[in-house]
């Protein structure tokens, strides 16, 4: 596993969606990429040899081995990581690769050989363990003036206590002392072999247990609701109507719509439970979308739900990644574009519901909302600020620890890390001092919004 945005969790996937001009390519023989190709981003080295490929993880300082993968059909290739596709170029010395789930590429371009850093191996020590986090966030990390955070002093208060550190256990805590401050829900620190895991995570007053969450489901649903809940997509998705018409369609992941998580019967799980969805939309008179517990997952996802609400393609936002080749600055900004969907949909008024966990891919579908017309109004609190895939990366003693790389940008050039997407209209929908909660009130006519949702007393 390598890039993904997903909240909390970070997994791969996506098998048939084609967005890149380039796709009719892949019927071109995989000969003539052997060698090696390093990454515009990413600090990424692929070698291919034959069939297979081997990819490693770069910094200035260091070349760890990562994952592997073989081609099954022209250009596309397969690991334990997930499906790869290369998109041939007009140069013989450029490709894209895409990662199946991801709505953009990574540039490759060809090399001589092989880095010299990958020529020997670091030794396993906790002084090298350290430098290698420190220096992979220190050329990749895009946020640390958005988290007013100053690495150089971070390195100066961590670097000899790490390099002391007595056991495992003390090198660990340092890493999560490094990364905890940031506050950011795609930073994370994975230790194997202590059985430990660390998740960063920006707190709110406003954010529910899982088990409020599902004491506001029972309330949505045995208030507010004319008739049960239908669930698709292995309960990640939840429909019912309100009263006046109103449709509401709650989703809380864009992950694990199938028991394999491939992204492939994924996309066609997704697709045929929205067109089941969205069939008798003509009759709806509003549509509330709640993602206020949304735990993120595959970008393309939400790109394949805001296609369901247009009829005319529009700009869903631009990404660029961090490269520190020579001196820091941002790779190209890749469009990535909503185009209306072939199946049903829905045109009409829709409001959509964000808060505090309202996460990664989530966030990316109210960013890729925000162009359609009309216009969706968003109803809540701010999304957690969390866009970028996941990068995933390796220490020499087996760990592992992610980090975000990528800043998505909307058509007017304005992006929303840290402090997430906020709402049109603001409207806390659980309160701690009188344990009330707000959520969806139905739609008065179709043009009339109402901030305050629903209220009711949780179980």
């Amino acid at each position: 596993m390598i890039y993904r945005g997903v909240g909390r969790l970070t997994v791969i996937g996506m098998a048939t969606l084609l967005l890149w001009s380039g796709a009719a390519m892949y019927g071109q023989s995989a000969s003539g990429l052997d060698g090696s190709w390093r990454s515009e981003g990413y600090g990424l080295l692929v070698d291919f040899s034959g069939d297979r490929l081997t990819a490693s993880e770069l910094t200035s300082i260091s070349c760890i081995a990562s994952w592997t993968a073989v081609r099954k059909d022209h250009d596309v290739y397969a690991g334990d990581h997930g499906v790869v596709r290369f998109l041939r170029t007009t140069s013989t010395r450029v490709i894209r690769m895409h990662l199946e789930g991801t709505v953009s590429d990574v540039l490759l371009r060809r090399i001589a050989s092989r880095p010299r850093l990958c020529t020997r191996q670091l030794a396993n020590t906790p002084a090298n363990n350290y430098a290698v986090l420190w220096q992979t966030y220190a050329e990749n990390y895009p946020f640390f003036a958005v988290h007013k955070t100053d690495w150089e002093a971070v390195d100066r208060k961590f670097r000899q206590r790490a390099g002391a550190a007595a056991d495992p256990g003390d090198l660990y805590k340092v890493f999560v002392e490094m990364i905890e401050p940031l506050q950011d829900a795609h930073t994370g620190v994975e230790a194997g072999s202590l059985g430990k895991e660390f998740d960063g995570w920006r707190t709110s007053a406003n954010e529910l247990t899982n088990e409020q969450w599902d004491n506001a489901q029972k309330l949505i649903a045995s208030r507010y609701l004319e008739g049960p809940f239908v669930e698709f997509c292995n309960h990640r998705l939840q429909f019912g109507m309100l009263k006046g018409s109103v449709a509401y369609l709650r989703i809380t992941a864009f992950y694990g719509f199938v028991k394999d998580d491939n992204f492939g019967d994924s996309l066609e799980a997704f697709n045929a439970a929205l067109d089941e969805i969205f069939r008798p939309a003509a009759s709806w008179k509003g549509l509330v979308l709640d993602v206020r517990e949304n735990h993120g997952g595959d970008d393309a996802l939400g790109i394949a739900l805001a296609a369901r609400f247009t009829t005319s393609r529009y700009l869903a936002y631009e990404k660029a990644a961090l490269e520190n080749d020579a001196k820091p600055h941002f790779t190209t900004p890749q469009r990535v574009e909503v185009e209306p969907a072939s199946g049903p949909g829905f045109h009409g008024t829709v409001i959509l519901l964000t808060g505090p966990d309202t996460v990664s891919a989530g966030e990316t579908l109210a960013m890729a909302l925000m162009g359609r017309e009309p216009h969706i109004t968003r109803i809540g609190l701010n999304t957690q600020g969390v866009f970028s895939d996941v990068l995933n990366r390796s220490l020499l003693n087996g760990w592992h620890f992610r980090l975000p790389n990528e800043v998505y940008y909307t058509a007017e050039g304005k992006s929303f890390d840290g402090a997430g997407v906020p709402p049109d209209i603001a409207a806390p929908f659980f309160r701690l001092k009188t344990c009330r909660l707000d959520g969806i009130q139905h739609l008065k006519g179709v043009s009339r919004l109402s901030p305050r949702l629903v209220g009711g007393e949780t179980a």
